[in-house]
């Protein structure tokens, strides 16, 4: 009996290998939806990289804090802090603006009587200047300057009482003696006794200047004053300066002896 043919294929099948082929390699697998571990890398990766960068930039702000941190303080941040707070409070004070501008105007009112004031200083301080530089021309004799004053020596001879009165007519008077320098700088102009601004007339051993400056420095010479009387009175209540080679050369004399006479006028350098 024959053997039986295998059925066919249902029709559209795909047809059994032959006897013997190899088998046919298996289909490929389906693709799979999600991460692939590429992606997963390259997304690490990113994450890793933003954190560094993160990181990189929190240091150096940091750095620069602790930095500022460290730094000294402006000396000027205060008081201009300060004067921002003052300004802040009187715009929100406005009674202080009123007052404010209440003085200001009380100020501008004044103002004439201070162009007035300044009017008179000028014209007093070109007088001075007149004064210093025509001095010269006031009398027979020159002023010659030492320091902050001028000094006149007379070539006649007065009384003392006539030789004040003479420098009180040129805005000066008998001289006073100050200091160590001012008494070497007088003696060095005189030849013979003179008169200088010093006397005792108003109260026996008190002496005084008659420019009212004050009596500190004395330059008596020897045994002197000496404080002579004349039918029970002392006369001798006028001081002038004996030039000799020793600075020590005041002698204390009668007011109407007729001697020689130094003037000295102050001068305001300030002023001028």
């Amino acid at each position: 009996m024959a053997p039986k043919k295998p059925p066919a294929p249902p029709k559209g099948a795909a047809a059994p290998p032959p006897k013997g082929a190899p088998p046919p390699p298996p289909p490929p697998a389906p693709e799979q939806s999600g991460m692939t571990p590429q992606k997963l890398k390259t997304i690490w990766m990113c994450i890793v990289g933003t954190v560094l960068v993160f990181g990189t930039i929190a240091g150096v702000m940091g750095h620069l804090y602790k930095k500022m941190q460290a730094e000294e303080e402006h000396p000027l941040e205060q008081p201009v802090s300060r004067l921002r707070g003052s300004m802040a409070a009187s715009y929100r004070r406005p009674k202080l603006n009123y007052g404010n501008a209440i003085k200001v105007a009380e100020e501008v009112k004044t103002l004439p009587d201070h162009l007035d004031e300044a009017e008179k200083n000028y014209r007093k301080r070109k007088l001075k200047y007149q004064t210093f530089f025509l001095k010269g021309g006031k009398s027979p004799g020159s002023w010659d300057a030492f320091g902050r004053n001028l000094y006149y020596i007379s070539k006649g001879k007065k009384s003392w009482y006539d030789a004040e009165n003479f420098c009180e007519s040129r805005n000066a008077h008998l001289a006073s003696i100050l200091t160590d320098e001012e008494q070497n700088f007088v003696t060095s102009l005189l030849s013979d006794p003179t008169w200088i601004g010093l006397t005792d007339e108003t109260e026996e051993g008190k002496w005084e200047w008659t420019d009212g400056s004050q009596f500190e420095k004395q330059y008596w010479s020897h045994k002197q004053p000496a404080y002579r009387r004349h039918n029970g009175v002392v006369e001798q209540d006028c001081v002038s300066i004996v030039p000799t080679s020793n600075n020590y050369n005041w002698n204390d004399a009668y007011c109407h002896e007729q001697h020689r006479w130094v003037c000295k006028e102050n001068l305001d350098i300030e002023e001028l």
